[in-house]
């Protein structure tokens, strides 16, 4: 096992300490978009508050983005570094998991399995469509060899994938990647390796002061014998983001 654990657990570990180091540093913005106007305005919710503001990207009504946030001398907002959060975030998993079901589901050496098992029974008896829906999301993802897990810290939701690595095409057991939807850090990337004894993360994200805070705060991701931070210049996709109509597929 790699960080002497479980690899959903070890990429569970690390999306703590991450949500941890980012308590105090507000650094991207949530926001939602509620309505398209003329003149390529938007009416955007962020939080309590809703304003218009303009933005040169195309944006999608009902989407949550993060942004960054910049006003000219003339008091203007404008929104800068957009990029989507998963759609699998905003989804409602509430009524499907337990707290007591999700801490004790990332101890399990077969996570994947405990997590079929539970989404099968609970689809079973649930009248709730949205959230049956919701949850033969779940379900495709690890038919996709993606195990996501709906996390909610401080009544904030994230998200958390893990997926065995694959180096050259071949399976390594020795690696595992990982992707996290954060609140303030925005999407990260990352990877738990073990080669010749020596455990090494590698994390990349999107904005360069979430990449500057890290690596400002990085002794806090303890146990590794080496640790890489690096920006993406590029948008970070999740490994599933449930683009498909939900219609269940699955064998074994």
């Amino acid at each position: 096992m790699i960080y002497a654990l479980t690899p959903v657990k070890a990429a569970r570990s690390i999306l703590g300490k991450l949500a941890a180091i980012e308590v105090n540093a507000l650094l991207q913005i949530g926001i939602r978009i509620l309505e398209k106007q003329e003149n390529g305005l938007y009416l955007i919710r962020m939080g309590q508050h809703t304003f218009t503001t303009k933005s040169e990207k195309p944006l999608e009504t009902g989407r949550e983005y993060w942004v960054e946030m910049a006003q000219t001398r003339e008091g203007i907002v404008h929104l800068k570094n957009i990029h989507p959060k998963p759609r699998l975030v905003q989804k409602h998993f509430e009524n499907i998991f337990s707290v007591d079901f999700l801490k004790q589901l990332v101890k399990r050496s077969d996570p994947d399995i405990s997590m079929k098992e539970h989404l099968l029974q609970w689809m079973a008896a649930t009248t709730d469509k949205e959230q049956f829906q919701n949850a033969t999301q779940l379900l495709l993802s690890l038919h996709h060899g993606v195990f996501t897990l709906p996390v909610r810290e401080e009544g904030k939701r994230m998200m958390l994938q893990v997926r065995e690595g694959r180096k050259n095409g071949d399976l390594n057991q020795k690696r595992v990647e990982f992707y996290a939807a954060m609140n303030n850090l925005g999407p990260v990337e990352g990877v738990i390796a073990r080669v010749e004894h020596r455990t090494t993360l590698r994390l990349e994200l999107f904005y360069p002061k979430s990449v500057a805070l890290l690596e400002s705060r990085k002794e806090g991701l303890d146990r590794f014998d080496h640790i890489e931070i690096r920006q993406r210049t590029t948008p970070i996709e999740p490994f599933w983001d449930g683009e498909t109509s939900g219609l269940l597929d699955i064998k074994g």
